[in-house]
């Protein structure tokens, strides 16, 4: 389990034939533990002189936005939540729901657009994870979504290097995807004007 509170930037020193290896500062990360990558929760299968590497199997490659990515890019880093840890962004899982694309981006405001055969858990003022960082839906219109972007997120993580066409990891807030199969959307429910 991951919060969504990014503890650091690494750099991708090599993505290739499902292997990703990755330049990180991060203490006590050892073989076997989990590891948010652009929020896709991945185990760490090496790590030696500050570069951790991960298997990325062909499922994890065709729902993120992974296969984007090269040698050199950043990639946001989370550890995941001891039991005793202090929770403080959303419960995110590390489960990518989907590679959505950004639209636009201005002024802070990051507009991600969905694919229409995706169903959406999206609420106004409900929380969504873009490539791992915990934001607050600013808005919610046909198949994307608006969040903003504050000061300390622009300078603290990759969300600053995106651009326009960029695909981003998304993982729909967690409790929304568990109340949604708890309560199916009936047309007319207070439910369904959530769900897209």
């Amino acid at each position: 389990m991951f919060t969504g509170l990014v503890e650091e930037v690494g750099r991708i020193k090599k993505l290739a034939s499902g292997r990703l290896e990755i330049a990180s500062g991060l203490d006590g990360v050892k073989i076997g533990d989990s590891l948010a990558v652009n929020g896709a929760c991945l185990t760490v299968a090496g790590g030696a002189d500050g570069i951790f590497s991960f298997e990325l199997l062909p499922y994890t490659l065709k729902d993120t936005a992974f296969a984007e990515l090269s040698a050199g890019a950043e990639v946001n880093l989370e550890r995941a939540v001891p039991a005793n840890g202090r929770f403080g962004g959303h419960f995110v899982s590390g489960h990518i729901d989907e590679a959505g694309i950004v639209s636009r981006l201005s002024g802070g405001l990051l507009t991600v657009s969905v694919r229409p055969e995706h169903k959406i858990y999206l609420a106004p003022k409900g929380s969504v994870a873009v490539n791992g960082v915990s934001l607050t839906m600013q808005a919610v219109r046909d198949r994307e979504f608006t969040v903003n972007l504050v000061g300390h997120t622009l300078q603290n993580t990759m969300l600053r290097n995106l651009r326009t066409n960029d695909k981003v990891n998304i993982e729909y807030d967690l409790l929304f995807k568990y109340l949604q199969k708890l309560l199916p959307a009936k047309p007319g429910s207070a439910l369904r004007k959530f769900l897209f």
